[in-house]
């Protein structure tokens, strides 16, 4: 099923457009990639209180409410376009932050899943927000910082055979 939703936010005055994008390698197929990044379990397994990640109405299927919340974020959202294994959407809520609501607001989180080779996979991610003008290189180092230490794991993990079967 597909849910094509318009979620468009004016952009507030002092804020602007901010995308990032970043891509990594997984020793496992692209169906075990997706299938591990699109499985509640991933991250609500060994959550650190007081952060946390809830769905409610599913799991990763289009329409489910998703909301990763903590000290400092609150990410409600909704899935979008989920099309296995290649692609999987979601959509912030007005009122999503990181920081404070003056800071940053992320939008939309996605990630393209491609075959690399016989049993490797390539994903590629991108995050869009409005960031206020003058914090945008600080947003910037925080998403260079934070993806590539997502990638490196999620490779040990697989490495070391957490990954699904």
């Amino acid at each position: 099923m597909t849910t094509h939703l318009s979620l468009s936010v004016p952009l507030p005055a002092g804020f602007q457009k901010h995308r990032f994008e970043h891509q990594f390698s997984l020793p496992i197929s692209r169906e075990r990639a997706f299938q591990w990044l699109c499985d509640p379990r991933t991250f609500t397994r060994g959550q650190i209180p007081p952060w946390g990640v809830e769905f409610l109405g599913g799991g990763f299927e289009a329409g489910v409410l998703n909301w990763h919340h903590g000290p400092f974020l609150n990410f409600p959202g909704i899935l979008g376009e989920v099309r296995s294994p290649e692609y999987r959407d979601l959509r912030y809520f007005y009122g999503a932050y990181v920081l404070s609501p003056r800071l940053v607001r992320p939008t939309r989180l996605e990630f393209w899943f491609e075959a690399d080779g016989e049993t490797g996979s390539r994903v590629r991610l991108r995050v869009s927000a409005q960031v206020r003008g003058w914090f945008a290189p600080l947003w910037s180092a925080f998403q260079w910082f934070f993806w590539p230490q997502f990638g490196w794991n999620f490779g040990i993990l697989a490495r070391l055979g957490f990954a699904p079967r």
